[in-house]
């Protein structure tokens, strides 16, 4: 039998550079047979990569290699579409001398000071004057910051395989095109880079127009928050000046993110021409979204008993029940009203009607669904939560998205595709959403208006009749220790397994993405997931 250290490793780079290009020619003929419309996840990247070695009898000790190869064909036509000042390098501090280097390191890096005793000069003096922002960075912490925060639409990599591979998730969570340069052998001291490869990746540069074109998502929710400003939306809304009309506008007025409208948005412009100026009819649509979200709060705080929300007394504690389910329900009507008189044309408005009765339906049965279970913890199961989620969360991404891809004149099979997205990524973010609660209150015992939880059904299962305390609640209530340590254990594994799920719902919401071939649109979406299940700012 072959023991581990006798199998081949699989970070080996070819040590001669006439196998590496013979290797890089290789990868390039053979993805140009093929149909990869990026994003691509880890897996199939490498599903393609075992395919090559296998045809091209390629050394097995370099799967890592063709690995990065192939990952670097999905992006290339991107990375070489974007201009030079819009893309960032990334140079590990390893390449520098450790024994001769003069520079000293800030929090996001070396600050070379050009002394020309390493490589790192002339790469970096290469880039810079092209146009690149260059970051010479050690680890990926530096780097995944960069990306979380947006500040790159391209990037240039160079490091050893081990660190690339660390790098692959930031860069497809975020969804950022990129090119990757591995060096010549692992480790941390002292390493080794192509230069001349590196030399002709920076100075890739295309006018034509690339698969997937990335858009800017920060712009586009400013300018759909603009729409929520006071004369912009009494506007929209064409008010006639009546009291209820004015409850109902300053509700609108309330603080949000403004998610749901942007992503009507963001799915029209990812469909047709990102940098063209937004109709008028998309703006109302939009705004329908937003009347219906914003009804589904008014009704949510009242069934739920809330008292405070946007920091502020809930619209029933402010105005009464009677008045605030009448602005609930007034909203619900404009959404309606807005389809209606968007100006689409009548297919695709009798398409946007349906899509937003059954997500109000949906949503409505799944919160019935809860209040009949609230009180009754026995009945509550893991399969019974997750269905519950999947038709109150899931309906209000599906239909932001269902309306901004018909007004795009999507086909079916790509709505279909959004559709099975909404689903994995609303459960996902409420799993997200309970995880966090749970984690900012230890001690709240369920009571009879308590909402189904996740957590409390698989605290249910670990628990397997016991009282349902977690080891707070018990240590209040006088238990012994070996029965709070206990009790702690089950609510620690029912956080585990939540969390588990967490996990699984994010990849199946990515993976539903993959039978899309429109590039700028599943590039879009994967960056919309990142961004709704990244956890919360610390206060």
């Amino acid at each position: 039998m072959q023991s581990p250290l006798d199998k081949p490793r699989t970070h080996s780079v070819p040590p001669d550079k006439s196998a590496r290009n013979a290797i890089r020619r290789a990868v390039q003929a053979y993805c140009a047979g093929q149909t990869m419309v990026p994003p691509l996840a880890l897996d199939e990247i490498e599903a393609h990569a075992d395919h090559l070695l296998r045809e091209a009898q390629i050394d097995p000790s370099f799967r890592g290699f063709v690995t990065v190869l192939v990952g670097n064909e999905v992006w290339r036509d991107t990375v070489t579409a974007t201009p030079f000042e819009r893309r960032v390098l990334i140079l590990p501090q390893c390449l520098r001398s450790r024994a001769a280097c003069p520079a000293e390191t800030d929090s996001l890096g070396l600050l070379c000071e050009a002394c020309g005793r390493c490589a790192i000069c002339g790469i970096q003096k290469e880039a810079e004057q092209l146009g690149y922002a260059v970051l010479v960075s050690e680890g990926t912490t530096a780097v995944s910051a960069l990306l979380s925060a947006g500040g790159a639409d391209a990037v240039v990599g160079v490091s050893c395989l081990e660190s690339l591979e660390k790098l692959f998730n930031p860069l497809i969570a975020h969804s950022v095109p990129a090119l990757a340069v591995p060096l010549l052998r692992n480790g941390c001291v002292d390493t080794e880079a192509d230069t001349a490869w590196i030399t002709e990746v920076l100075r890739l540069r295309s006018d034509a127009r690339p698969a997937a074109v990335r858009m800017d998502m920060r712009a586009l929710r400013r300018e759909v928050s603009g729409w929520f400003e006071p004369g912009a939306l009494n506007g929209l809304l064409n008010l006639s000046g009546s009291g209820t009309e004015a409850i109902a506008l300053e509700w609108m007025l309330k603080g949000g993110k403004r998610w749901r409208p942007a992503l009507a948005v963001c799915v029209f412009k990812a469909l047709t021409d990102p940098a063209s100026a937004t109709p008028e009819l998309l703006k109302k649509v939009a705004v329908a979204v937003e009347c219906f979200h914003k009804a589904s709060l008014v009704h949510d705080d009242i069934e739920d008993g809330d008292d405070f929300r946007y920091n502020a007394p809930t619209l029933h504690r402010r105005h009464g029940l009677a008045v605030a389910i009448n602005i609930g329900d007034l909203l619900i009507g404009e959404g309606y009203r807005l389809i209606a008189a968007s100006g689409a044309s009548a297919e695709q408005v009798r398409q946007m009607l349906a899509v937003a009765a059954e997500g109000h339906r949906t949503l409505c049965l799944g919160q019935g669904e809860e209040l009949l279970l609230r009180g009754n913890p026995e009945c509550v199961t893991v399969d019974t939560v997750l269905e519950i989620l999947r038709r109150k969360t899931a309906p209000a991404y599906d239909v932001a998205l269902q309306l901004g891809a018909i007004c795009a004149g999507a086909d079916h099979d790509t709505r279909a595709v959004l559709t099975a997205f909404s689903e994995a990524l609303g459960i996902a973010y409420q799993i997200r959403d309970d995880l966090e609660d749970a984690a900012a209150d230890h001690t709240t015992r369920p009571d009879a208006h308590t909402p189904p939880s996740l957590l409390l059904a698989l605290a249910r299962e670990e628990q397997a009749g016991s009282d349902g305390e977690t080891g707070a609640q018990a240590v209040m209530h006088g238990r012994s220790r070996s029965v709070c340590e206990e009790i702690s254990g089950r609510s620690r594994k029912a956080e585990q397994r939540a969390r588990k799920l967490l996990l699984q719902y994010e990849d199946r919401a990515l993976r539903s993405l993959r039978p899309l071939r429109q590039a700028t649109l599943k590039s879009l979406l994967y960056r919309v997931a990142a961004k709704i299940l990244a956890p919360a700012p610390a206060p």
